[in-house]
């Protein structure tokens, strides 16, 4: 209140003083020259403060790229490492190209890179506006002058893309790791999902030491262990594949009332430890705005809109997507003790990548391209006793390199999973994955892929992480 008075006084004076009028005022002349003194070292204050947010977060952002090229430079000694000013001047002339490089590395690693590089901005106590325009420097800075390889259209649309929505997603998980008063344990988690966050806290700033973490009223988290495999023609169950699955459905969109930007996230990570690609699947979806809502008797709803990075590698089934969606969520209380939930969503990709491992056409086996995606999710919840869920996606990815192949691929994803509580935070479930691939071809035909996997799984939950 004595700031807000403050600039009041101000404004009136400068009024006058403008105008010609008479300062009629009861305070003294000391008072008011303290108070624009007080309000002047206060927005320099605040000027200054800002400057270093940026500066810290554009040096940090410039380390984050330094350490990626470091380590391809030095340890893996990668011949597109080996930089200077001659690949800088002829990636500047050559001009942008679609690359060829892995799956995993295009549609996973350069997300990652651009979410290191949003979570050092967000970790500067930047808002999450502010903080998206860093990924896109990174990634135009390291597509000019920090490789030898032309750079790369694909990789400069999905890096900041993908990068804002999964790192504002870790941003959030580690500080709900985090706590009001966290221990030594919860600083190694947090370190470990939010990099930039643990080495601002580890070196002593300010800001990240008195950030008040997240904390949504509900949400809803476990780790599964597991293993399953493909039934193949035979129908013989194959167990070849182990796996560690985190789920985290953060916030209650039917409790938002002045919601921000990915106050509601859902994320659902897989990661496979057989020989295999160590990600196999990555849906993180974050609710932006929500535009309307109603709620009748034991019926809500929610309309709103989304931002979405999908990620799949499964042996010669990949897909990913970076998107943009409107979606309806509801709820329907039953009974008091059964509830269920739905989300339907539709995006629109502003780029995807689709294919498999048999393509013989070029020597990349997956295509670029935008498209258009959709999610419906369902599950009926008994509490204390278990749920039945239903998750289907679906992807349409255009090929806009070379309309004289593929014209598109369509994948879809259909999830049929249990999960029946077995005791205190113990629960086992068991799913089912039907996976289609169509892809429409010019030249080559039509191509037609099925795939049937079976899971079986242990949870762990946690009503409040860790």
């Amino acid at each position: 209140m004595k700031n807000v008075f403050q600039i009041i006084v101000i404004l009136f004076l400068t009024k006058n003083i403008l105008l010609g009028e008479p300062a009629v005022c009861a305070l003294s002349e000391n008072f008011q020259a303290t108070a624009l003194s007080d309000s002047l070292k206060m927005e320099s204050s605040n000027s200054f403060q800002v400057k270093i947010r940026y500066r810290n977060a554009f040096f940090q952002a410039l380390g984050v790229n330094a350490l990626m090229w470091m380590y391809n430079r030095y340890v893996q000694q990668e011949d597109w490492a080996r930089i200077g000013l001659k690949s800088l001047q002829t990636n500047i002339w050559h001009g942008w190209v679609y690359d060829d490089n892995q799956f995993n590395v295009n549609q996973f690693g350069h997300p990652y890179q651009g979410a290191l590089v949003y979570m050092a901005a967000r970790a500067q106590g930047l808002s999450m506006v502010e903080a998206s325009t860093f990924p896109v420097l990174s990634s135009f800075i390291w597509e000019m002058g920090m490789e030898t390889e032309f750079p790369s259209i694909n990789d400069m649309i999905t890096t900041p893309m993908s990068g804002i929505t999964y790192g504002e997603v870790l941003h959030r998980t580690s500080q709900l790791v985090l706590g009001r008063n966290p221990n030594w344990l919860r600083e190694i988690y947090a370190f470990v999902i939010d990099p930039s966050l643990g080495l601002n806290r580890l070196f002593g700033n300010r800001q990240t030491k008195s950030q008040q973490p997240y904390r949504p009223k509900v949400y809803n988290a476990g780790i599964s262990f597991g293993a399953g495999g493909y039934l193949i023609e035979e129908n013989k169950f194959i167990p070849e594949r182990k796996f560690l699955r985190f789920h985290l459905f953060y916030g209650n969109p039917f409790n938002l009332k002045k919601e921000k930007p990915f106050d509601y996230f859902s994320l659902i990570t897989i990661l496979n430890y057989y020989n295999g690609n160590l990600v196999g699947e990555i849906y993180s979806s974050g609710l932006l705005k929500i535009i309307n809502y109603g709620t009748n008797g034991r019926y809500s709803y929610r309309l709103g809109f989304f931002k979405d990075y999908d990620f799949m590698n499964h042996d010669d089934f990949k897909v990913s997507s970076s998107s943009f969606g409107f979606g309806i969520m509801q709820n329907v209380d039953l009974t008091t003790t059964i509830s269920w939930y739905n989300e339907t969503l539709l995006s629109a990709i502003v780029l995807g990548s689709a294919g498999d491992t048999s393509d013989e056409i070029r020597t990349r086996d997956y295509y670029y391209g935008p498209g258009m995606s959709g999610k419906i999710f369902m599950v009926l919840t008994k509490r204390h006793m278990g749920n039945i869920y239903l998750r289907l996606k679906r992807y349409f990815v255009f090929n806009f390199e070379d309309l004289r192949t593929t014209a598109y691929e369509n994948v879809n994803l259909i999830k049929l999973g249990l999960q029946f509580h077995v005791w205190n935070q113990i629960s086992l479930g068991g799913e089912y994955t039907f996976a289609s691939r169509r892809s429409l071809g010019r030249s080559t035909g039509n191509t037609h892929q099925d795939k049937r996997l079976l899971q079986f799984h242990l949870i762990y939950h946690m009503g409040r992480i860790f």
